[in-house]
């Protein structure tokens, strides 16, 4: 078409400067006579129409373009990614679609050669292929053929509310749905998802050749937690999240490769206390307990087993259990009968010597919503008469206490003595 506007254009410039003569022999009527004037104004008719004629011959060559040169063309251009030369061939529902919106189509072609001359080949024997359709246009000098390239429909579905999305030149919050039209090709897609933990973010790109669902699925971590106090409050980076242990369930989006701790904090009857930390950011699965057991919790049980011990000397020493305080019936009669030595003549008398609580050796636990321990005791204690006061027996015995806290204090349900070799 270049080289017929060339062409053009040189015989334009040819035939002005000839008009121009033939004009200007005209001007000098006076001099040629009537007769020549109208001979030589028969040249200039027969010449403007043998130019006119020739024109339209250049003109219909260069506007028709051939089935076979169109498909050459087309080649080409997609082989070079020639936008402004295939935004010429192809139409988009019979429109001409801006020279950007084929990068899409160049992604998809772009380095392989074979795809493109089996698309030149079924064009060239069936017509058509995918989405693509060879078509003419005609008119009254001219037939002129094309590429009809169909769109397809892309649906874009997530499950995480308000997703920043581009989508090649567009940009979009996704909620639930979102569709566009669209035509074949390659497309990048980046998204940014906001957390109060940060910004998780990704590039990728979709290969969309028909009408395609595109689910976005957030690329970062989510969390299931276990733990010893399924009630316990959930901290994250130290701020409360408003969540309870149990809660976190498959807990997510969190961004990935972040330092992202998690921790407990629960409220006891002797006090707040926390789990340790434990980073998150590329855990699926987190077992995170708390020891119930803190300063306050030792100084509870101590105080409570020596008010025990204390109150079971002096049922012993006043041979009365119903003395012995703070445990059920069932204690009071084993360690009654655990300590008391039968005595023939000189009835007993009974004093503590020492007692451990040995916190170290014993286990805390929360059961059917009750505080309950198992603590290991070592008790010291000297056996006299009351006659003979300085002959003392030195005793020493072990006992496992089963506790359960109760009415602010903690009560022995059960006891075990524990044989010491």
């Amino acid at each position: 078409m270049a080289k017929g506007t060339i062409m053009f254009k040189n015989m334009a410039n040819k035939f002005k400067v000839y008009l121009e003569c033939k004009i200007s022999d005209i001007k000098n009527i006076k001099e040629l006579g009537i007769i020549e004037v109208l001979n030589r104004t028969k040249v200039i008719i027969i010449s403007l129409i043998s130019f006119m004629m020739i024109f339209g011959f250049i003109l219909f060559n260069a506007i028709n373009i051939s089935e076979e040169e169109m498909l050459e063309d087309l080649k080409k251009s997609l082989i070079t990614e020639n936008s402004f030369k295939i935004a010429k061939i192809i139409r988009v529902r019979d429109e001409k679609i801006s020279e950007s919106e084929f990068k899409p189509l160049f992604n998809y072609y772009s380095g392989n050669e074979d795809k493109i001359k089996k698309l030149i080949n079924e064009l060239r024997k069936n017509g058509e292929y995918g989405n693509f359709e060879i078509k003419s246009k005609q008119g009254l000098f001219y037939k002129r053929y094309y590429i009809a390239l169909d769109t397809v429909e892309v649906e874009f579905t997530t499950n995480t509310k308000d997703i920043k999305v581009e989508f090649e030149d567009k940009k979009f919050n996704l909620q639930d749905v979102a569709q566009f039209d669209v035509i074949p090709g390659i497309y990048n897609v980046k998204y940014t998802y906001e957390t109060q933990f940060g910004d998780i973010c990704n590039d990728i790109n979709i290969s969309i050749l028909e009408d395609k669902k595109v689910e976005l699925k957030i690329d970062g971590n989510y969390v299931t937690l276990y733990s010893n106090f399924d009630d316990a409050k959930v901290l994250i980076n130290n701020e409360n999240t408003g969540l309870l242990a149990k809660e976190i369930k498959n807990f997510g989006p969190i961004p990935k490769e972040k330092d992202i701790v998690i921790k407990l904090q629960r409220e006891f009857p002797w006090g707040t206390i926390e789990s340790d930390e434990e980073n998150i950011s590329n855990q699926e699965y987190i077992k995170l307990d708390i020891s119930m057991v803190n300063d306050e919790l030792i100084n509870i049980v101590s105080k409570d087993i020596n008010g025990f011990y204390e109150s079971v000397f002096e049922g012993l020493n006043k041979r009365n259990k119903e003395n012995i305080i703070n445990c059920t019936e069932s204690v009071r009669d084993s360690v009654y009968n655990y300590i008391n030595e039968k005595t023939l003549l000189f009835s007993n008398n009974y004093e503590i010597a020492d007692m451990n609580v040995e916190i170290e050796k014993s286990d805390f636990k929360y059961e059917d919503s009750v505080y309950k321990a198992s603590v290991v005791t070592k008790v010291n204690y000297n056996i006299y008469k009351k006659i003979l006061p300085f002959f003392k027996t030195y005793n020493e015995s072990s006992f496992i206490l089963g506790l359960e806290y109760i009415d602010n204090n903690f009560r022995i349900t059960e006891i075990q003595k524990v044989e010491i070799e």
